[in-house]
């Protein structure tokens, strides 16, 4: 593929998946209701997300050192699929968003430095900066 067929091809992607991510964030407010129906369109705005990535960088790139962590979002992400449209299951397709969300917010916790003890760390820094902030004189209930 050319340079302009690559970008053309990432660009229809990430668009497709921002239309599946506005479309589930409309289902939100009946997450309760319409479970399945948010969780296939994440996970299909996920695989567009993914696969505009592998479209932009190459797929040989995306897959010649897989993490753990990576590995575990695809398998959700694969069941998550799998669950909604072929189970018809809601209670394995939440499980599946939610190993997905789960694998998302450990994925973001290792990119951050010092991982979790850079986590606790600055929120230690930002309650004191609050509390200091915020005090009973600049507050008076």
């Amino acid at each position: 593929m050319s340079r302009s067929q690559r970008l053309v091809a990432f660009g229809a992607c990430i668009f497709i998946s921002a239309i599946c991510f506005g479309l589930s964030a409309l289902y939100a407010p009946l997450l309760l209701l319409k479970a399945r129906k948010f969780a296939l369109l994440w996970s299909l705005g996920s695989v567009f997300a993914l696969l505009g990535a592998a479209v932009l960088r190459g797929p040989s790139k995306l897959i010649t050192t897989p993490t753990p962590g990576a590995a575990v979002y695809l398998c959700s992400l694969a069941g998550t699929l799998y669950a909604a449209l072929s189970l018809h299951s809601t209670l394995l397709t939440a499980l599946g968003a939610a190993l997905q969300i789960a694998a998302i917010v450990g994925y973001i916790i290792a990119l951050l430095p010092g991982g979790s003890k850079g986590i606790r760390f600055m929120g230690g820094l930002a309650a004191s900066a609050i509390k200091r902030t915020v005090s009973g004189k600049t507050m008076p209930i």
